[in-house]
Parts: C-alpha cells; structure tokens; sequence
C-alpha cells in the first residue's frame, strides 16, 4: 500500500498543483456560498478548511506539529506562517517532499517548516516530540489506523492534541450498491479502506486519548467534487490529455480523474461523508510520595550511597546540576527503574527528545512523574545492584569526564 500510494503522488503530484492548487484537499464554504459571486473560490475554500481544523481543535500558536501526509506543504506553511509553528512534515513521496520544500524556502519559511519522505507509523521520532499531531486527508491511506492512534499519542506531549481532517463512510452496514462505490473510490485513490467518523473517535478513545469528538463537514466540503461549482480546471485537450498521461506515467494516473464523479455521487447519496476529529493526550500521572521515595531508593542504589545521601535528595533535585550524573550513570539508572516499572520506563530514551535547556532543568520529580506515567505494574526486579556494578564498572573503564 505504501509503495503504491508513493507512486500514485509521485505520478500526480504536477497535476494536482497546476489543477487544483497549493491545497490537495476538500474546499470549506457555507451554507448557500458560491465561488466567485461571494468571492469565495476553491482556493481560498481550502485555505478556510485548515484554518477551521485549527479553530476546531485548538492548535496553539507556536506549536511544534507533525504534519502527517503533508502533500505538497499547503497546510503546513500556514501552520509556519500566520500561526507561528513549527512544523516536521512527513509524506511517502518523495516529490512531495522536495515541492514543500521548495514552498516554504519561496516563502522564507524554511526555519520553520521541514519535510520528509517517511512512514508516518515508523518516522523514529523520541516520544513526547510534538504538541500537536496534524493529519488532513492522510488517514484513508494508512491501512493500521490503530498503529496511528497508538503512535500518535507515543509521539504526543501530555496535553498535546490531534487535529485530523479526513474522508469518512456512513457510520453501519452498507448494502450493496452502496459498497461498490465505496470500493471504486478506495481504487481509484490508493486507499485499503474507510472508517465512520464514530470509528476514529473509538479508536482515539481506545488508545488512551480524552476529550474525544468529532464534526460531520460533509455538506461544506462535497461542492469540492463538483467541478461546475468548484470551478476546478479541466485538462487541456480533455479526453485526449488523460489517454496521453495513461501512456507516459501508467494507468494509476487516471484514478486522479476518475474520483470526482465517484466522490460526487458518495456525497449526493451519503455514502460518503467528511469531518474532523479531535482528541487530547492526556497530562502526565502525578508521582505519588511512595513513586519519588522509590526513586530516589533507585538513584541511591545505582550510584552506590549511603542512608544519609537520600536525606538531602527532594522532587527538586536536578540530574544535571545537583547529581551531576554522567552518561552511563544514567543509563544505569534507566535500566535499574526498567527492571523495577516495565520496558516503557526508558529514562534514557525519555531524555534522548528533550533540549539541552530542558536536560539541564530535568529534576529527580520528573522522573518520577516520567515512571508513574509510563509504568506497567511490572514488579521490582534485582537490576538495580547489578546496574550499579556496571556503572561502576564502565566508570572505572572510561574515566570520569563527563558527556
């Protein structure tokens, strides 16, 4: 599916931009609107889509976002402009990429907004990275939503949220007319299937997101589809562009041309419908006494101290600054709390994503908070005495400068 949806924009990437604009999504208008008579053309129709997802879901001026299927970087230079963000861009095409690239430096934003060819279920990036999670008209191609949610929220700061905007099916069964036109659709787009929007917000739900909701846009987005309305351009020389671009890129090519008519009909017939969904991951467990107390246990333990060493260690104590804790120090440490909490508990991996600032501050508070938010109810295993012998082990083999 992924190489497939590589090629599929890789082949189109040209035509969406020369016939549909910055934007390779939905248009937004009101109720009654019409391009031109209220000024309101696709273009800025779909500049209004993202800026109402943005509204929608509460994405914060300044945010570090990841944006999920960033196509050619329409949303993602808005995000970077006006909103102040910075935005991680991540497409399967590698065209796509370059063109966004190649946009925000046109708009002197290449600061603020980088773009890669990358899995979005496997991109590498540390937990916690980002505030906000952004996904416009990805998800239909992403085979294991469940992956999705599940990395969304791995990728997600504690108070961070999702936007999505995506393409959606009537929520129950299908009968059988109905099921074709669905099946044409995914065909023709390079999509495995479709959810309902109340499937994406179980899914949110189920992965541990709170504040879950999501809003039905189909009757503002499906004039998009209708090229009279939308005043989409139509290929020079019609019929005979489309059998000459058949020839020269391959027959997936006219899955581009084909949708509209299929989208259409799935809009007039409710099959098909569209909408955002919006979700928060929720703050991090406050540590309890015994979490710090057991903690601050581990730290003595590993560095090899005595009683009265743990009388003077409080929530406030820095890593950095206060224990001076070198590198394989605190990899002692994180293996000892892993044998204690459960795999989830990599303090290493934890401090790997922060910025030196943020290392520097990094007190022993927060790593109880780190291991009650991520522990699994693993119990206490012996690692602690034997992480404490490796310390000293590698200290012994290294020396003690610092990293």
């Amino acid at each position: 599916m992924n190489t497939a949806v590589e090629r599929y924009y890789d082949t189109t990437l040209d035509l969406y931009e020369e016939l549909w604009g910055e934007h390779v999504h939905h248009g937004f208008w009101d109720e009654g609107e019409r391009p031109g008579a209220d000024g309101a053309d696709r273009h800025e129709a779909t500049d209004r889509l993202v800026r109402e997802l943005v509204a929608y879901a509460a994405v914060p001026p300044g945010a570090h976002v990841l944006d999920v299927g960033c196509g050619i970087g329409g949303p993602a230079l808005y995000l970077a402009g006006p909103l102040g963000c910075s935005v991680v861009g991540v497409t399967l095409s590698a065209q796509q990429a370059a063109r966004a690239g190649e946009k925000a430096r046109e708009a002197g934003l290449g600061d603020r907004a980088e773009f890669h060819q990358l899995d979005a279920l496997s991109t590498g990036f540390p937990d916690e990275s980002f505030d906000v999670i952004w996904a416009v008209e990805s998800l239909m191609h992403i085979e294991d939503r469940v992956a999705f949610f599940a990395e969304a929220r791995r990728l997600l700061r504690p108070g961070g949220r999702l936007a999505i905007a995506t393409w959606s099916v009537r929520d129950g069964a299908l009968d059988a007319d109905e099921q074709n036109l669905v099946d044409l659709i995914l065909k023709h787009q390079v999509m495995p299937s479709f959810s309902s929007l109340e499937e994406h917000e179980r899914l949110a739900a189920a992965a541990g997101f709170a504040e879950v909701a999501s809003v039905d846009w189909s009757r503002a987005v499906a004039n998009s589809w209708d090229p009279e309305f939308a005043l989409v351009k139509k290929p020079e020389h019609g019929r005979a562009t489309m059998v000459e671009l058949a020839r020269e890129r391959g027959a997936d090519v006219l899955g581009f041309f084909y949708a509209g008519p299929l989208m259409k009909k799935g809009f007039d017939t409710g099959v098909m419908t569209y909408g955002a969904v919006r979700a928060v991951k929720p703050a991090e467990a406050a540590a309890s006494p015994q979490t710090l107390a057991e903690v601050v246990e581990t730290l003595q333990t590993v560095l090899d101290q005595d009683d009265a060493w743990s009388v003077g260690i409080t929530a406030a104590t820095t890593l950095d600054g206060d224990l001076e804790l070198e590198s394989v120090e605190l990899a002692a440490v994180s293996r000892a709390l892993q044998a204690r909490y459960g795999d989830r508990v990599d303090l290493v991996g934890h401090v790997s994503g922060l910025g030196v600032d943020e290392i520097i501050a990094f007190t022993v508070g927060d790593v109880a908070a780190f291991v009650a938010a991520h522990r699994d109810g693993a119990g206490p295993g012996q690692a602690a005495t034997e992480a404490r012998r490796d310390a000293s082990a590698q200290r012994a083999t290294v020396g003690d400068e610092p990293e």
